[in-house]
């Protein structure tokens, strides 16, 4: 119940387009009751002229009903029949334009909601879904959810209004032949009640199911480079058919049951005919209702039969917006870890850049041992200084602490003195150049994949970056230059020009700090050296940070740290940790054995 209450706020904002809806709905259901009452009275009245009784032939009754007194009577109820129907038709268009678009009105309000939420998740969240999983949520599960607002809702009041004023004719009528006419109905509620579990559990498992098909192709067509070099197309179509045909087993066992649903629906209604048309012919000849009644009651049944055939609808579009509301739910209440505690605080508007890591650990979430143990480092604004140390040592994680990728476990990261809790997260991150070690590039032009991390960019500073980044010249031979579209991820450009175009995109924002995490690997030396030589001027006055496992790349550093097993082992200049001879000297060793081996 408290998350079918947190699904119901999103009614307060539309709460007026929505009753005024129900009204018009209420309205033409009560327009709609009436065709019957005067389909009833023009029978009746029909049959109660004398002259129509004595009539023979089917020529002379159309005489008497054109050219007697019977026809101000039937132009009378016709005018009323059309009238009552007018009415109600442009009473229900109303409330489809009511109902309906404050739903989907919703929808855009809910859709938000759930992307501007998984925006604002830590990098943990997205470690325990799939992002195809994420992606059917936050569209598949969206959709099923506006059912519920708009077509599920709409449905409930119409069978509520509907039925009531049946059912309320019909007892003014004959409470007798009213109790025979209804007498189906609580079979077919047992029926729905039991297809109505069975579509919430079926549904849900569905909807995983779909996440499953869903991030297989995704995960498919972002690597689809790997699958064609290892020629695994056969084996991966393979896996794709097997999740699909789990899809298609699960679907067709609950096709099964609405298929069964709505021929038993049909029956039930059917059976109330039969029952009226009987037990209605029993009381005509006993002189208690007229042939009138006989209409009207079968036209009665015949509009109970869209309210009844809407319950499982209505029963089966509820159950399935409330599994899809479920899983988004999940999404909507997981804790954003990284807590903006400085919203309010407008005193800190810039950094400078100087950083330190006060007896920083770390581990992540749900893990048992540390990824980084009681660091303590020191870089001054404007220094460059340089992280090593063998894979898996934790130089990547260490640098994602600094704009809150994550935050630390015990410690404190500061920077101009100030712990970055207290600096407002925009503020923090937009003084940041962070290229990350895996390049992501958006499927848009290049002009915009650099220009992302500004407002607006011109082309001019566009240019600029790409010229600072050593991409500027591969960028102009492209046919259309920086208005070249780029496929998924980047997939035009080769490893090394997207590293470059990241280094593009993290210069044009101007940060006072820049973090380069091992962004030039898939470059050769000598390009990797022409590219930092460049670089050294635009880096100057900036704190730069650079990840490298090349020591030739990070040599001219004014500090080194060396990260082993989470903790910093060694720091001080190439020349200082050399003398050492540790672990950075060891390193340095085999580096130059490689190299000389190289040449050869």
């Amino acid at each position: 119940m408290g998350s079918l209450q947190k699904l119901n706020r999103y009614f307060k904002k539309y709460w007026g387009t929505i009753a005024l809806g129900s009204i018009f709905l209420t309205a033409s259901n009560f327009f709609l009751v009436w065709i019957p009452v005067l389909l009833r009275k023009t029978v009746d009245d029909v049959a109660s002229i004398e002259v129509l009784k004595s009539a023979e032939s089917f020529s002379s009754i159309t005489e008497v009903l054109f050219n007697s007194s019977a026809s101000p009577i039937l132009a009378k109820n016709a005018l009323l029949l059309v009238g009552a129907v007018l009415l109600s038709g442009l009473l229900l268009f109303a409330t489809r334009q009511t109902l309906i678009v404050a739903s989907r009105k919703i929808e855009f309000d809910l859709r938000n909601d759930i992307f501007d939420k998984l925006l604002k998740l830590p990098q943990s969240f997205y470690s325990k879904y799939t992002s195809g999983e994420i992606y059917v949520r936050a569209t598949e599960d969206v959709s099923k959810v506006r059912e519920y607002f708009g077509p599920a809702y709409m449905y409930t009041i119409n069978t509520l209004t509907r039925a009531g004023f049946i059912i309320t004719m019909m007892v003014i009528v004959s409470p007798e032949l009213t109790v025979w006419a209804l007498l189906p109905l609580p079979f077919l509620s047992g029926f729905a009640y039991w297809v109505s579990g069975y579509i919430n559990d079926y549904s849900r498992i569905i909807q995983e199911q779909y996440s499953t098909i869903a991030g297989r192709a995704q995960e498919s067509f972002s690597s689809i480079r790997l699958i064609k070099a290892y020629n695994r197309e056969a084996h991966e179509q393979k896996r794709f058919e097997q999740e699909s045909e789990a899809y298609r087993k699960k679907k067709l066992r609950l096709d099964l049951v609405e298929s069964l649903f709505h021929p038993t629906l049909n029956l039930l209604i059917g059976a109330s005919v039969i029952i009226v048309i009987w037990k209605a012919g029993t009381l005509v000849m006993e002189g208690t209702l007229t042939v009138g009644n006989i209409l009207e009651y079968i036209v009665y049944v015949a509009y109970l039969t869209w309210p009844v055939a809407s319950l499982g609808y209505t029963v089966n579009r509820f159950q399935r917006s409330m599994a899809s509301w479920k899983r988004i739910d999940q999404v909507l209440t997981e804790p954003v870890e990284i807590e903006d505690k400085a919203k309010t605080d407008s005193s800190i508007e810039t950094i400078k850049g100087r950083i330190e890591f006060k007896n920083v650990s770390f581990r992540y979430p749900k893990a048992e041992a540390y990824a980084l143990k009681d660091i303590n480092l020191v870089i001054e604004q404007g220094q460059n200084a340089a992280i090593v140390g063998r894979t898996g040592s934790g130089k990547t994680t260490l640098v994602q602490l600094i704009p809150r990728l994550f935050d630390v476990s015990e410690g404190e990261i500061l920077i101009d003195d100030v712990n970055i809790k207290s600096i407002p997260v925009h503020v923090l991150r937009k003084s940041i150049g962070y290229v990350p070690q895996e390049t992501f590039l958006f499927s848009d032009t290049i002009a915009e994949n650099i220009a992302f991390g500004v407002e607006h960019a011109s082309q001019k500073q566009i240019e600029e970056a790409a010229e600072k980044a050593q991409v500027k010249e591969n960028i102009l031979e492209f046919d259309k230059k920086f208005e070249t579209m780029l496929g998924e991820r980047g997939i035009t450009l080769s490893g090394g020009q997207k590293q470059r175009t990241a280094i593009a995109r993290a210069l044009i924002r101007d940060p006072k700090i820049i973090i380069l995490d091992d962004s030039l690997s898939a470059v050769d030396t000598k390009t990797e050296e022409a590219i930092l030589q460049h670089l050294r001027s635009e880096l100057q006055g900036r704190t730069t940070i650079m990840i490298s496992h090349r020591i030739s790349t990070i040599k001219d550093a004014d500090i080194i740290y060396f990260v082993e097993d989470g903790s910093i082992v060694e720091q001080g200049s190439h020349k200082e940790l050399l003398q050492k001879e540790g672990y950075y000297s060891a390193m340095y060793n085999k580096q130059l054995i490689e190299d000389e081996l190289a040449e050869i």
